[in-house]
């Protein structure tokens, strides 16, 4: 490929990557609207069900926000009894976040709801999965070389891991179609 090719190239990933990123953002706050929660409430969530009990440092870096969001974000879902803080033992300077059985249930709702009515994962069902591997793979090779990694890099490390869920998903999924 010459340099005029990388540059539209450039170009059109980024327009995909902004695209695909607000189809999929726009989905889920559709969907997490319906069962009553905001879209950072679900992220948070997700992350504490992912991870389990998170500092508040540790839930910034991981949603990709300041600490004054995560402050005001998890002080509100206490209050909604979606998680519950606590002051570390050792370091009382420290606070840990936990999600709470009403934040898994709400989750596990949100996802139900996700399963049901989002317009991503149903145009999905109707595509071909090896076009969609081909997609994957592409992106993958886009990482490394950019990264100039040999081997595995982070995406193709994370797109094995998703093969495998840890979470509940497919449990859910699965109890909707016996429902």
């Amino acid at each position: 490929m010459n340099k005029e090719e990388a540059l539209i190239s450039v170009h059109k990933l980024n327009y995909v990557y902004l695209a695909m990123n607000k189809c999929f953002v726009d989905d889920w706050e559709k969907i997490v609207q319906l069962g009553g929660i905001t879209y950072p409430q679900s992220k948070l969530l997700i992350i504490l069900k992912e991870n389990g009990q998170s500092t508040m440092s540790q839930l910034a870096e991981k949603g990709y926000w300041h600490m004054s969001t995560v402050t005001e974000l998890v002080s509100r879902m206490e209050k909604e009894k979606l998680v519950q803080k606590h002051i570390d033992q050792i370091d009382k300077r420290v606070v840990r976040v936990d999600i709470t059985e009403k934040g898994i249930k709400t989750l596990d709702n949100t996802k139900r709801l996700y399963y049901r009515n989002s317009d991503i994962f149903n145009a999905l069902i109707g595509m071909n999965k090896q076009d969609l591997d081909a997609a994957f793979d592409v992106f993958s090779k886009i990482c490394k070389n950019t990264k100039g990694i040999e081997g595995p890099c982070m995406l193709s490390i994370a797109m094995e891991s998703i093969e495998h869920p840890k979470c509940n998903c497919l449990e859910i999924l699965r109890s909707l179609d016996e429902e």
